[in-house]
């Protein structure tokens, strides 16, 4: 087993001195869970808890400040959407008889920090809409569950076109225009000479954009489409490090390295003479070859593409967690 000496963890994860929260590295493919306890818990510092609901625009901070039990942030970055779960005590059914609380796809702008702490540091995850509403008794607990996905139809109704003598970042800014989105992010320079969007919504269609030419898809904390080179960002500069002698004391550290399906070399085909990009991985013992399904146009696409394929199958051989 690898000695561990030091973990990096890569923008644009937040991550606050004092809340709570577990971070996984997987060969580039960082996962961090934040969790915010009720102020009910013990802590040498007060937390503080702010909520505007937008529909309203309507600051609910103090009304269930008291009531609230949990408050999960789990972010990706990956494809999949920034997640938000608030538990709240219910047992007087102040809130079940709130049509407030009742709108799935409102908005909820929220703020964690601690209010007593030196450097007054927040954690400001963005803009969340609303996705699923749950009951469960007794006790009466209800968990509002939000993405920070805008769930506007435009984006989720399917659609056949096709991107022509256009580039990678044309074709994102193009779509973000079309929803009045703002745009982050930095893109591969990679042209395409004709790109079908076959029967996928833009949000489907901007999720295998990222899939297929390596680039994580999301939406950042200003609410903007989240489009990045996962090679910049596998180039980033370390914004901290953990030493393994100051998180020993704290649950938990694991670090696992596994062989089981992984992949020595990926191969990307493109053009029509049956010709592949390849990528070799030096660092596993396996000696199997993949093949991807997709057939790219040029070699800088499908030179993307074998860097995406090696991501998603090898992602998982190294494996290291711990808790903050």
């Amino acid at each position: 087993m690898s000695n561990i000496l030091s973990f990096y963890l890569l923008p644009p994860v937040p991550l606050l001195g004092g809340v709570r929260g577990g971070f996984c590295l997987l060969d580039g493919v960082l996962e961090s869970h934040l969790k915010f306890h009720s102020p009910l818990a013990t802590m040498p510092l007060r937390p503080y808890l702010s909520i505007v609901y937008n529909t309203t625009n309507l600051d609910i901070s103090g009304f269930i400040r008291s009531f609230v039990l949990d408050i999960s942030i789990t972010q990706r970055l990956t494809d999949s959407a920034t997640s938000l779960a608030v538990k709240i005590r219910d047992d007087e059914m102040k809130f079940q008889q709130d049509p407030t609380f009742n709108g799935i796809g409102d908005s909820i702008d929220i703020e964690l920090f601690y209010e007593n702490s030196e450097n007054d540091q927040k954690l400001s995850p963005g803009r969340f809409y609303l996705d699923r509403l749950e009951l469960s008794s007794p006790p009466d607990v209800i968990n509002l569950q939000a993405v920070n996905r805008p769930l506007n139809k435009s984006l989720r109704t399917k659609k056949t076109r096709t991107f022509s003598n256009t580039n990678l970042a044309g074709i994102v800014s193009a779509i973000a225009t079309e929803h009045n989105l703002g745009l982050s992010g930095i893109r591969e320079t990679v042209n395409f000479t004709n790109w079908e969007q076959k029967d996928k919504s833009d949000l489907t269609f901007l999720m295998d954009l990222a899939r297929d030419f390596d680039h994580v898809f999301n939406f950042d904390s200003q609410g903007r489409i989240f489009f990045q080179s996962w090679e910049a960002i596998d180039n980033a500069n370390t914004v901290r490090t953990f030493d393994k002698e100051n998180i020993l004391d704290k649950p938990k550290l694991r670090f696992t390295q596994s062989d089981s399906g992984t992949y020595r070399t990926f191969d990307a085909p493109y053009g029509t003479e049956d010709q592949t990009a390849a990528l070799i991985d030096n660092f596993v013992f396996s000696t199997d070859r993949l093949r991807g399904s997709l057939n790219y146009e040029t070699y800088e696409q499908a030179r993307l593409g074998a860097r995406a394929l090696w991501r998603r199958s090898n992602a998982s051989s190294r494996l290291v967690e711990f808790t903050v």
